[in-house]
């Protein structure tokens, strides 16, 4: 999935990682330069572009830094 704004991608991000299919599983939010857009994704599969923001565990935000 992807999201124009962080607070987009955070609450989708928030749902998904809420699901029973994704229980115990971090749901990361990346962002493309390139694109200049959010990506939601349980790959944690970053590129020379990307950035990693924080992921979601449970429903629980953890930031990167």
């Amino acid at each position: 999935m992807k999201a124009k704004s962080i607070d987009e991608a955070k609450n989708m991000a928030q749902s998904q990682s809420l699901e029973t299919k994704y229980k115990d599983e971090a749901v990361y939010i990346i962002y493309c330069n390139r694109t200049e857009y959010f990506y939601i994704d349980t790959n944690s599969l970053l590129r020379t572009w990307e950035q990693l923001k924080g992921y979601y565990e449970n429903g629980v935000y953890t930031a990167e830094n």
